[in-house]
């Protein structure tokens, strides 16, 4: 008889065992496309958990992820692109506060709600690089600048000078959209030579004349930004290195308005915000504020402000049902093709954090926790705190993975508001839909499989690492567990890890679907990832073939309850009915 004491020990070396193993996933969702129900238990939990989160940040002032001002107003909403009990509604959950001093001023004496306006400031370059998208497609990426606005050629015609000034025919449309075009930042409004007494600074004297800015005025030509830009040198050369730049979405305005025929306003208004719907987003301040957020007044919070070459970069007002509306026709590719939405959701550089990614315009965060899941990019756009947008800050978050999204919006009596405190409270739904995501998938695909006229089976089962994973594996009255082992170079055939991961190729079947998925084969012995990149399953993904088809290659076919009846292997030429 086996005492407890050896049976904790073995349970324990077990388990050790275990957790040293690192899988390497395939990049993308871990688990398969999933329902999301609010009155799932998981789900439930983790959306009252942040509830209470925000309660004590509101309490408090702070809490585990920074601090929040008293005098900040927010408005917060979760979005999905999944099916569920929300599905129809632009957001699943939503938190509003409306801090004290703000209903002391004339423009709000309520509270803060889903339709309450805010100006969203930097968030406006997502829809400039949408509208563009919708206009010309991301072909136009790889093209001059030049191309439609040939006036910047002649801006450097003869003078070709690297340092002082911006080479254009080497920027590309591309570039101005993903922070990469090396060009100055921002138009005149925020040189400090327009600051008074500023020579007592330490700064030297300058001649009124020397910066060509527009005359005071909502609009400035389009002749007339490009005039100021050519006396701008560049920050780096174009594709080298990243760097923030509002002018270079103006430029992209320009572009639209030149490819629309019409103005930017009017491309906004036609491609997007009329065909879904979004009746509280405008650009520029409505011409009604009652239902605006304005802290102190118009002036001081920046909300009346028609800052000169804006429009496609600064210039936007919108609510968090609004954008959640947007932000669920991003991921569902409501207006684009999907083709174009995958193009869309993609980095185009590093920056100095290892966890940080560019886009066009996105800012891509990295994170997971490793090796209990697979890595997961938050694809954001956030407003450009502290410059040009008053008192004003904004945050829309993508997760594609798992198709849920957040806005968080807000205004603030003193400063624009740090948002990084109320952001990474979301990591609370995120893990929840997770874990909801891997239950529904081993309730889904999980169980055994067999075929009805050989020798052949299948166990799908689950843990708490990304995927799905094969237990045991006959074919045809072998063990191909062992094979797979020998063909992998894995020389004990327990010590060979097969998870299985969806590749997101889905085909509708009458009122059911078929999902493809790839299996992961990786010796369990082997340290994936410890202080080196070693974890490159991209490299042999359908590198054993037979007969053409991939040994990795497992086609789940689901009813219409999304409930798996069967897989087929291709390379075995085997269905594999599920039994459990």
């Amino acid at each position: 008889m086996v005492s407890p004491l050896a049976r904790y020990i073995s349970l324990s070396l077990l388990l050790s065992s275990a957790l040293s193993f690192t899988p390497c996933p395939l990049l993308g969702p871990a688990y398969p496309p999933f329902i999301l129900n609010t009155n799932d238990m998981i789900v439930g939990s983790a959306l009252e958990n942040l509830t209470a989160k925000f309660d004590q940040l509101i309490e408090t002032g702070t809490g585990p992820n920074g601090d929040a001002s008293p005098n900040t107003t927010f408005s917060i909403a979760l979005f999905s692109a999944n099916k569920g009990t929300t599905e129809n509604e632009p957001f699943f959950w939503e938190y509003h506060h409306t801090a004290p001093v703000l209903k002391k001023t004339n423009h709000l004496s309520r509270n803060v709600t889903k339709d309450s306006i805010y100006r969203i400031g930097g968030l406006t370059e997502l829809f400039t690089v949408w509208s563009l998208l919708l206009v010309e497609g991301d072909q136009i990426f790889n093209d001059p600048v030049i191309k439609y606005l040939p006036e910047l050629a002649n801006t450097s015609q003869g003078q070709r000078d690297a340092i002082d000034q911006v080479q254009w025919p080497d920027v590309t449309v591309g570039q101005l959209a993903s922070h990469m075009s090396g060009i100055a930042r921002d138009y005149c409004f925020s040189d400090l030579a327009s600051q008074d007494n500023i020579v007592r600074a330490g700064l030297p004297a300058y001649q009124d004349g020397q910066l060509p800015c527009c005359a005071e005025g909502p609009r400035c030509s389009s002749s007339e930004f490009i005039q100021h830009l050519a006396t701008r040198v560049p920050v780096a050369p174009a594709g080298v290195t990243p760097s923030y730049s509002n002018m270079a979405f103006q430029l992209l305005g320009y572009i639209i308005e030149e490819r629309a025929r019409m103005s930017f306003a009017e491309v906004v208004q036609q491609r997007i915000l009329n065909p879904l719907g979004m009746n509280e987003t405008t650009v520029f301040a409505p011409g009604d504020s009652n239902m605006g957020v304005i802290p102190v007044n118009e002036t001081v919070s920046a909300w009346s402000a028609r800052t000169t070459g804006s429009e496609a970069s600064i210039s936007m007002f919108s609510s968090i049902k609004d954008l959640a509306i947007a932000g669920k026709a991003i991921l569902n590719s409501t207006l684009l093709s999907s083709a174009q939405t995958h193009r869309w959701l993609k980095p185009v550089s590093h920056t100095s954090n290892p966890a940080n990614s560019l886009g066009a315009p996105w800012i891509i965060y990295s994170d997971g926790d490793y090796p209990k899941t697979s890595m997961i990019d938050v694809y954001s756009i956030l407003s450009n705190e502290g410059s040009n947008e008053g008192l004003y800050s904004s945050y829309l978050g993508l997760v594609p993975d798992y198709g849920v999204g957040y806005v968080i919006l807000s205004a603030d009596t003193v400063s624009p508001a740090d948002l990084n405190a109320h952001a990474d409270y979301m990591e609370v739904v995120l893990e929840g839909i997770i874990k909801s995501s891997l239950k529904q998938a081993a309730q889904n695909f999980g169980g055994a499989y067999a075929a009805s006229n050989l020798n052949s089976s299948i166990a799908v089962e689950y843990d708490e690492l990304p995927g799905l994973f094969i237990d045991s594996f006959i074919s045809n009255g072998t063990d191909f567990h062992e094979t797979l082992a020998s063909l992998s170079g894995v020389s004990d055939a327990t010590d060979l890890s097969i998870r299985l991961y969806p590749t997101q190729l889905i085909q509708q079947k009458g009122s059911g679907s078929k999902q493809v998925f790839r299996a992961v084969f990786q010796d369990k012995t082997e340290l994936a990832d410890a202080e080196t990149a070693t974890c490159v399953s991209w490299m042999n993904i359908d590198r054993l073939q037979y007969a053409g088809r991939g040994l990795d290659e497992f086609v789940f076919t689901l009813n219409s309850e999304g409930k798996v009846l069967s897989v087929e292997i291709p390379a075995l030429d085997v269905i594999l009915e599920r039994k459990t």
